[in-house]
Formats: C-alpha cells, structure tokens, sequence
C-alpha cells in the first residue's frame, strides 16, 4: 500500500493526474482492494471529475459495501 501513500503525497501538492495515475496503478495491483478505488475516487472528486468520482465508490462499496469514507463521499456526490 506504499503506492496509496505516495498518491496521497501528491494529492497534498496538487498534482492531481500524477495522483490518479499512482491510485490508478494501485488498483490493477489490488482489483479487490476497497481502500484503493476509495483512494482513486478521492483523487477524481479533488480533480472535479464528478463522474469518475463517484464510479470509483461505487466500485469500492461493491467490494465493502460498508466503507465509511466512500458511503459518506457518494451521499455528497448524489445530493
């Protein structure tokens, strides 16, 4: 999960794509990882790409359909 750490490093100096393209390679290493599409769906929204947003947690709370961050993320992408 480094690659999740390192996105969020990036995430925290505005370098969005290079953050997607980190998040993005991490979820072709962990397909059934919920962390990693909740991670991607952070860097969408913060992107403003609504639509990609909200597909990453739809795609992380199929994989647990109880994760907080992307349930709490989806409600306010839906309002």
């Amino acid at each position: 999960m480094h690659l999740n750490r390192l996105g969020y490093q990036l995430l925290e100096l505005d370098k969005v794509d290079e953050a997607i393209d980190i998040f993005a390679a991490n979820v072709q290493l962990f397909p059934d990882n919920a962390n990693v599409y909740d991670s991607l769906g952070e860097a969408y929204y913060r992107k403003g790409d609504k639509e990609k947003a909200v597909e990453s947690y739809r795609k992380a709370l199929e994989l647990d359909p109880e994760f907080p961050s992307a349930l709490e993320m989806l409600r306010k992408l839906e309002e």
